[in-house]
């Protein structure tokens, strides 16, 4: 999970800033409930130790019962365990709110939650913090999306335009096939409204009543009110913006590498993202002494990559003229030294 919590350690931070006047501490736990990350006020630790409230303490159900954490895991929704709703006597005093973080599959990734060591306000007084845990807890999971997918087509949607581009309410990724590869939350749960079916692996044009082809349509700058789609099973218009993957420009370790494409293998290109990737791959090949070979099922297009013998039909045809020429002299004296020792 290193990755993952060096993403969300800006979120708990800014998040017990907000909270941290009020008594609140913050922790993140991992899937199963064990503390990854924990932030308190060092005046309180004994107080926040002996609540279970530290690094490393395990807040599942099995072995802490009815908490915060515990049964966010095991029903999958944010929510608050507060005061006598906890299961362990030592647990009794606290107020605890948790969300949980999914990971761009949709499998459970970490809980993020805010405890007060005491509280004299009923549960109600918890719902302005509730809304707080889950903002941030999408805040994370969002950000650890578009780390995991920032080298593939993202589409951020949401019902309205204003916040389109900075806060997006569903994050979608898709190959360049135009197959679903992840998702946050908010987006599974919206995909799966009308189907079980899982998200993953499905095609865009089966969700979306749009072509993958016409997404160009839609990347950042057009107009919003003409940015609007909707599901195919469903008539909820949804503003969409389309980020295509970065472009891969050829470099070394000792930075960019300046070299033409030969036109043989830039004209293969119609502005696929997937086969620029490749054709650059092979363009560095050009005039080395590697050798190519070309792989794929049938119908994939191997042929059309016979232009990359012209492009370096003069290397490899030297090559493969020396071999046939020392392969030739070398059956010939073979046959020659056969033939003298059967007559001779």
């Amino acid at each position: 999970m290193e990755e993952f919590l060096h993403i969300a350690r800006h979120g708990l931070e800014t998040l017990y800033h907000q909270v941290s006047g009020l008594g609140y501490c913050v922790l993140l736990t991992d899937a199963k409930g064990v503390t990854v990350d924990f932030i308190g006020d060092l005046l309180f630790e004994p107080s926040l130790r002996k609540a279970g409230l530290y690094l490393g303490a395990d807040w599942s159900e099995a072995n802490a019962g009815t908490c915060g954490v515990g049964t966010c895991i095991a029903t999958g929704e944010a929510l608050t365990v507060h005061l006598t709703d906890h299961f362990d006597v030592t647990h009794i005093p606290l107020t605890c709110t948790s969300s949980p973080v999914f990971n761009a599959l949709g499998e459970l990734m970490a809980v993020l939650d805010i405890s007060q060591l005491s509280s004299s306000q009923p549960k109600a007084s918890q719902h302005l913090a509730l809304q707080l845990v889950k903002s941030y807890a999408q805040h994370i999971e969002n950000a650890a999306f578009m780390r995991l997918h920032r080298n593939e087509w993202v589409l951020k949607l949401s019902p309205a335009p204003q916040f389109l581009e900075v806060k997006p309410d569903y994050l979608i990724a898709i190959d360049a096939m135009g197959r679903v590869i992840g998702h946050n939350r908010r987006a599974q749960l919206l995909l799966q409204r009308h189907s079980e079916e899982r998200v993953i692996g499905r095609n865009f044009e089966d969700l979306f009543n749009l072509k993958v082809h016409e997404l160009g349509r839609f990347t950042a700058g057009r107009v919003y009110d003409q940015s609007v789609v909707t599901l195919l099973h469903g008539d909820s218009l949804l503003f969409l913006i389309a980020t295509p993957p970065p472009k891969v420009s050829p470099s070394g370790l000792n930075g960019p590498v300046n070299f033409k494409i030969p036109e043989p293998l830039a004209a293969l290109s119609g502005g696929d993202i997937a086969l620029d990737r490749q054709i650059e791959r092979v363009a560095k090949l050009v005039n080395t002494p590697v050798s190519v070979l070309l792989t794929g099922e049938t119908g994939t297009g191997k042929e059309y990559f016979a232009p990359l013998g012209n492009a370096i039909s003069a290397r490899r045809c030297r090559a493969a003229f020396s071999h046939f020429l020392y392969g030739w002299i070398y059956k010939t004296a073979t046959c020659t030294r056969r033939l003298r020792s059967l007559y001779c």
